[in-house]
């Protein structure tokens, strides 16, 4: 600022995610020096790891979830998603999703942590129509016609943070708990 030159130390990727939440926020310095980056990023041929780490951030809270049709035809499955969001379960963030089947609502919830491996996951229960749910919301395929208990990790919390109500938040203590 100001004509002086300085430095910028950023722990990544949460420095960068923080800087792209100000950028949101319309604080024009982190503004500046996102673009700075990028254009550094661009000169020294290393744009799309900025990009790939950027990425979370870049799509956290985008899309809004509330009406979200989920179909499964072969099993008969429709599904309307009502909500989804995160509730503080003492320092770990619980996803709860609320979606209507057949005129009934119904919800389910999962808890996300962390293992001493430094590997960050949720169990969650499933059943079809819960299954079909959480494939749609996260994008994987491979957990539809589940049954029983899955376990999701990062590549799903990631998949989850686009969604208006959780991003931030999930991706907030997931810098955190990553950071100890």
């Amino acid at each position: 600022e100001g004509g002086v030159q300085g430095y910028v130390y950023i722990k990544l990727p949460a420095g960068l995610w923080r800087l792209e939440e100000l950028r949101r926020q319309g604080v024009d310095w982190a503004d500046k020096a996102l673009r700075r980056l990028e254009e550094i990023a661009k000169a020294r041929g290393f744009s799309n790891l900025l990009e790939e780490y950027l990425r979370p951030a870049m799509e956290a809270e985008t899309v809004d979830p509330r009406g979200l049709v989920v179909e499964d035809a072969e099993k008969g499955i429709r599904a309307v998603i009502r909500d989804v969001r995160v509730v503080r379960d003492g320092d770990r963030p619980r996803v709860v999703v609320e979606y209507e089947v057949n005129g009934k609502a119904k919800s389910f919830s999962f808890i996300w942590g962390m293992r001493k491996e430094g590997i960050v996951m949720a169990n969650v229960w499933l059943v079809e129509e819960r299954a079909a749910v959480l494939a749609a919301l996260t994008g994987d395929q491979t957990i539809r016609g589940k049954r029983g208990t899955v376990t999701l990790y990062a590549k799903h919390l990631f998949a989850l943070a686009k969604y208006r109500g959780v991003g931030w938040e999930l991706l907030r203590w997931y810098a955190e708990v990553m950071r100890e």
